[in-house]
């Protein structure tokens, strides 16, 4: 990590400011203390936090998907620029919806919509697939509800109160 004059540090691997006595960056999960253990094997020091459930793991329970680390459990999110998604629908209103009632809960939620090329074959609805031919579980024209990573964990509590679910 490099100082900075204010009460910040810069994370040595995403370069992202980070207050100066975390114990991991919260951008990648990279450790910034040592002998951290993971919660599944204390006996086992800890490889990365998760930057969605923010709980230090082992390389076992956990590792990095692209350039940042994730548990086993949330290693399958959608992930794009800090946010995680927690909610897709195609359907506008419940979409605007699920964003309004995580906003009253005091989360930050976005709206982000990849609408598909209009050369594009299918209905509304056409599901993604995988060149391998399996079907990821997107639909192409989804609108997805993201919250900052921080905030998914408490943003899917919100949603499963709902009957929302991802």
């Amino acid at each position: 990590m490099a100082d900075s004059s204010d009460n910040t540090l810069t994370c040595s691997d995403c370069h992202q400011k980070v207050n100066a006595d975390d114990q991991f960056c919260p951008h990648c999960g990279s450790l910034f203390e040592k002998n951290l253990r993971c919660i599944h094997h204390p006996h086992e020091e800890a490889a990365g936090a998760c930057i969605i459930c923010r709980l230090p793991y082992c390389s076992r329970c956990g590792g990095r998907v692209g350039k940042i680390f994730l548990c086993r459990k949330h290693e399958a999110y959608e992930i794009y620029e800090g946010m995680g998604r927690v909610f897709g629908v195609s359907d506008d209103v419940t979409a605007q919806y699920a964003c309004k009632c995580l906003e009253q809960e005091g989360l930050h939620p976005i709206l982000y919509s990849r609408k598909a090329s209009p050369l594009s074959l299918g209905g509304a609805d056409y599901t993604l697939f995988r060149a391998s031919g399996e079907y990821d579980g997107h639909i192409i024209n989804e609108i997805k509800v993201m919250v900052p990573c921080q905030e998914v964990v408490e943003a899917e509590r919100v949603l499963k109160k709902l009957d929302l679910k991802a």
